[in-house]
């Protein structure tokens, strides 16, 4: 069936099927999910255990390794990286790419956990498995309040949570920076030796007082009725006035006759959060699956304002991250963008075909897209960068079919055909050389979406839009243009004589060109050979920055040190950065990276010397000279910490952009191989600051006890360490159950005492037995030993991994690939020992696994391209013609990269996709044409001129609306799409030229066509028309 003729002949109802997509595609327009990037999965797990008071090296020993062994079993593995740290073990987990349902994995995870929790050691608190690591949160609210209490501000925040997680929509809402609660019993040497009591009694009695245990029940009649005897602490009045009676007293005493009872917050914390310098509560709120963030944040800040209303005094809510705002500009920015080569593409198509034909041609783009937009929710595609920039970069491809099945219609128009038979006969002769170029196109972009890699199901909507614009437009092209040019085209009878100057001058090059073909092809061998050589001088970089007004700080002080020192530095740095101009707000969060607020965030662990800051400033021009600031403030004020200043990056997580990862099994070899990669990074151009993920050793004092005398005086090692630990930090005696909330009840010495090192060897050493003590100088001696901070290791091996941060105009690759081989000379020299390996990470490893999953299924989407090119052409010799002018696209790259300072990665990685496509097409319907002339009866050297000529207006048309739809991305695309955009167009332009002369001289060079002694008759113009 023609289609064409079928909508002429129904005509009423073609155009209500037109009307149908257009309004469809206008209403799911207005109500499709809109987000800024597209969505991935992290498939990565947190398993952390508190060891409580072990050294680094014995959690690594006897809980990191176990867990890990356990751990290797799950055969979907991607690499499994842990850190062993004074009283903590933390293993991430990162799981293979191609999986897609992870519940499953989670729970065989969980498994090998639990499997693992027996091999612990039973001082081990039981393993948590966080498996909502990749989880996003993007809105922030900090609760702040002057002159409240810290209790005050949570009572709050937890209210805060329960209303908003009844707003439609809500996902989760995590309150972050809580502190926890304790009740403390504080004791002195001194009153415990008076009342003739140990702490270890105080403890047993607390513990049993407080306990809830089963009492047993008694059947009377038909019913069973359950004992439940009171005793349980129902306040901190309870605690306090508990009754105590010692052996050999006759009278009991009190609780708070020998120690002090007090209700408080954890000394120190494990965690802080901070908004301009205040403390805060951080209120992290998640979207629920399927629905709309823009729509989210207008239900969350409705409601935030009427919660707003009944707040205290002083007391305020302040939005730290609030994505729908992100969301908005960016969709609305590319909608600008899109609209901008709209327009460019229809004045372009006006201009080269005229009113009429640029009118009917033009056309299809709106229609096109419109039935791209109705269709896209059906594959789970919403608005955001990726999908709304395949619109844009699908816009060169689309219209070429407008533009092919338009001016054919109006060759056999003007040449006196039927107009029926005019429009029925280009449809017939076009629709599969039509489709097949559409084919091709989608083939091309096919490894995208098979990719196994986090960057393939990042960029899976562009194949999904592009896919489905070509489809959209192809079947337009054979319906509404074809009907269009029926009723609108009014052209009148001419016989086309490519007369003009600009035919004439492409008719003596393209003669030229096949008179000379051996030198022709010679020179573009010679240029393909160079542009490939050059390219390796082309910057490369992975995925550019994000532009938002926003950037973040991870700031570490010397490991080893305490939460409120990292606390009090960060106070300096919040109080530099609040003071500058171009800072609207700072979020800080102490002793954790926080929540996972923005997809591609590489967040990072627990640790008392770090602190993350969420620097908002007043536009995105600040944010280069602010960070540039606050790089110089941190290098002269704050001399002992380490720093990293990142703007938000686009793409998968890749944390520093230089990585250089040391394996090997001695810590001191691999400190003294850091110093060594250091060094080498350290003397390169560009690099603002490089350190390691292990840190400098720290000090652990270590108590050695005489076991002789220990013995005499009735104690025990487990006597000295629950002493000690009671003396100096406070144990946990029970639990005050307060609701549904769960208070430790802590034992501690008093503040005298308490974390005073130079009060160790005075504080005294209970017997559990006999409550008898002694002061630790008569049993112990006491000494200061240097550990490592933090043990990294990567599946099972000590891996430490030093990292460098670039200034501005620095890429990644072109670091690395300055001191790597100067890294390669230094393993295979002798000062290299044995068993130590070296690894690159970073955007190096990111590019590499993404470019590697594209390329696995390259093959697959070429030998489907090289398919349907045989089946147009039933033959071998065609579609090696049209492959082989692909490479040459490279001496318009190359060059056109290098001049614009466009550094090369995964983006401009797919404009050089599409270009493929681009270029594709044209051949397709040049060497189609030449075979449509060559049924004519016309001889191969005539048909391969006319069939040029024929197709030169289409294919620079097609060419120039590409390269002007490409212009607003490369002037306001930003980072993330300007390269891209500057590689399709420079590219196309030395493509269309290779597409219009190359093509034509390898079909003659192909088919053995001679051109010595060849003229143009222009009389083969009058033989070959159509009609």
């Amino acid at each position: 069936m023609n289609l064409a003729r079928w909508c002429i002949e129904n005509n009423r109802t073609a155009i209500a099927l037109f009307l149908l997509v257009a309004l469809g595609g206008a209403m799911t327009f207005v109500s499709i999910p809109k987000n800024e990037d597209p969505d991935f999965t992290i498939r990565t797990a947190v398993v952390m255990t508190v060891f409580p008071g072990a050294s680094p090296q014995r959690v690594e020993e006897l809980v990191t390794d176990k867990l890990e062994e356990k751990i290797r079993e799950i055969d979907v593995i991607k690499n499994v990286k842990s850190q062993s740290m004074t009283g903590i073990s933390i293993i991430e987990v990162e799981f293979l790419e191609n999986i897609k349902d992870m519940d499953p994995v989670w729970q065989r995870l969980r498994n090998k956990v639990s499997d693992a929790v027996p091999t612990l050691p039973s001082e081990a608190q039981a393993p948590i498995v966080n498996d909502e690591f990749g989880d996003v949160y993007g809105i922030l609210v900090a609760l702040t309040g002057d002159g409240f209490t810290y209790r005050e501000l949570k009572d709050v925040a937890d209210y805060t949570r329960d209303e908003l997680l009844h707003v439609p929509g809500v996902g989760k809402v995590e309150r972050w920076g809580l502190q926890d609660e304790r009740i403390f019993i504080d004791f002195s040497n001194s009153r415990m030796a008076a009342a003739g009591i140990s702490p270890f009694l105080l403890g047993q009695v607390i513990d049993h007082q407080n306990t809830i245990r089963p009492s047993g029940s008694a059947k009377v009649g038909p019913e069973r009725i359950y004992i439940e005897p009171t005793g349980e602490f129902k306040s901190v009045d309870d605690i306090a006035s508990l009754s105590m009676r010692v052996e050999g007293m006759k009278t009991s005493m009190k609780l708070s006759d020998v120690t002090d009872v007090s209700r408080g917050f954890a000394d120190p914390p494990s965690v802080m959060a901070r908004y301009n310098g205040k403390p805060a509560i951080m209120l992290a709120i998640s979207m629920a699956e399927g629905n709309n963030i823009m729509e989210l944040g207008e239900k969350v800040t409705a409601r935030l304002d009427e919660l707003s209303a009944d707040l205290y005094h002083g007391m305020e809510y302040n939005i730290v991250v609030y994505q729908p705002e992100y969301v908005e500009t960016a969709v609305s920015d590319f909608m600008l963008n899109l609209l901008e080569s709209f327009i460019f593409v229809v004045i372009v198509i006006l201009a080269f075909a005229g009113f009429r034909t640029g009118l009917v041609a033009g056309s299809l783009v709106p229609m096109a897209m419109l039935g791209c937009i109705g269709l896209m929710p059906y594959f789970d595609v919403g608005l955001q960068r990726i999908s709304i920039a395949s619109l844009i970069i699908s816009l060169g491809i689309l219209v070429d079919n407008g533009v092919v099945v338009s001016e054919a219609i109006l060759v056999r128009l003007a040449a006196g055909e039927e107009r029926m038979n005019a429009v029925s006969n280009a449809v017939s002769e076009l629709w599969m050389p039509l489709l097949a170029a559409s084919m091709t196109t989608v083939f091309a972009f096919l490894p995208i979406p098979l990719a196994e890699s986090t960057t393939g199901e990042y960029c899976f909507s562009l194949f999904v839009v592009v896919t489905l614009t070509l489809l959209c437009s192809w079947i337009l092209s054979m319906s509404m243009v074809p009907m269009l040019c029926y009723y609108v085209l009014k052209p009148k009878v001419v016989i086309q004589t490519f007369s003009s100057r600009m035919y004439r001058a492409y008719r003596a090059m393209l003669l030229c060109c096949l008179k000379h073909r051996t030198v022709f092809l010679a020179v573009v061998l010679a240029g393909c050979v160079v542009a490939f050589w050059g390219f390796k001088f082309v910057p490369k970089m992975f995925f550019p920055p994000n532009e938002r007004a926003q950037f973040t700080i991870d700031f570490w002080q010397p490991f080893g040190s305490d939460i409120t020192t990292t606390a009090e530095e960060v106070g300096r740095l919040e109080q530099f950065l609040l003071a500058d101009k171009d800072v609207v707000s700072v979020g800080t969060f102490i002793g954790h990276g926080g929540p996972r607020w923005y997809l591609p965030l590489n967040l990072e662990q627990r640790n008392d010397n770090l602190s993350t800051f969420v620097v908002n400033t007043k536009s995105i021009d600040s944010v280069d000279a602010l960070m540039t600031r606050t790089r110089q403030e941190l290098k002269a004020n704050f001399p002992d910490a380490d720093f990293s200043l990142k703007k938000l990056m686009n793409g998968p997580p890749v944390g520093a952009p230089v990585q250089i990862r040391i394996s090997g099994p001695d810590q001191k070899t691999l400190y003294r191989l850091r110093d060594k990669i250091v060094a080498m990074l350290e003397a390169r151009a560009g690099v603002s600051r490089v350190w390691d993920d292990w840190g400098q050793w720290t000090k652990k004092m270590v108590v050695e006890v005489d076991q002789d005398k220990a013995r005499e005086a009735g104690l025990s090692s487990f006597d000295v360490a629950a002493s000690l630990q009671s003396g100096m930090s406070g144990y946990q005696a029970s639990i005050f159950r307060e609701g549904d909330t769960n208070i430790p009840i802590v034992l501690r010495s008093e503040d005298a005492f308490r974390n005073r090192l130079d009060k160790l060897e005075s504080i005294n050493i209970y017997s559990y037995q006999d409550g008898k003590s002694v002061p630790l100088n008569q049993i112990a001696v006491s000494k200061l030993v240097w550990q490592p901070s933090d043990i990294r290791r990567r599946d099972q091996t000590r891996t430490m991994t030093v990292k460098a941060d670039l200034f501005d105009g620095y890429f990644a690759m072109q670091i690395l690939n300055s001191v790597r081989p100067e890294i390669e000379a230094l393993t295979k020299t002798s000062q290299w020992p044995v068993g130590y390996s070296v690894a690159y990470g970073g955007e190096f490893e990111k590019s590499e696994e993404s470019q590697a999953s594209i390329n696995a299924n390259m093959p697959l989407a070429m030998g489907l391209l090289v398919l349907v090119l045989i089946f147009q052409f039933n033959s071998f010799r065609r579609p090696l013609i049209i492959l082989m002018t692909l490479p040459p696209m490279m001496c318009g790259i190359t060059p056109g990269m290098i001049l614009t300072n466009s550094p090369f990665g995964f983006m401009p990685m797919l404009g050089m996709i599409s270009l493929l496509g681009i270029i594709v097409n044209n051949a397709i319907m040049l060497i189609d044409r030449i075979e449509i002339q060559r049924k004519k009866g016309i001889n191969l050297d005539d048909s391969i001129v006319l069939a040029s000529l024929e197709r030169a207006r289409p294919i620079i048309m097609t060419a120039t609306t590409t390269i002007i739809g490409m212009v607003p991305l490369s002037l306001q695309g930003g980072e993330m799409w300007r390269p891209m955009a500057n590689c399709i167009m420079s590219g196309l332009m030395f493509a269309t030229v290779l597409t219009l002369i190359l093509c034509p001289v390898l079909y003659s060079v192909f088919f053995k066509q001679s051109y010595k002694g060849y003229n143009w008759n222009p009389a083969v113009i009058e033989h070959g028309k159509d009609g």
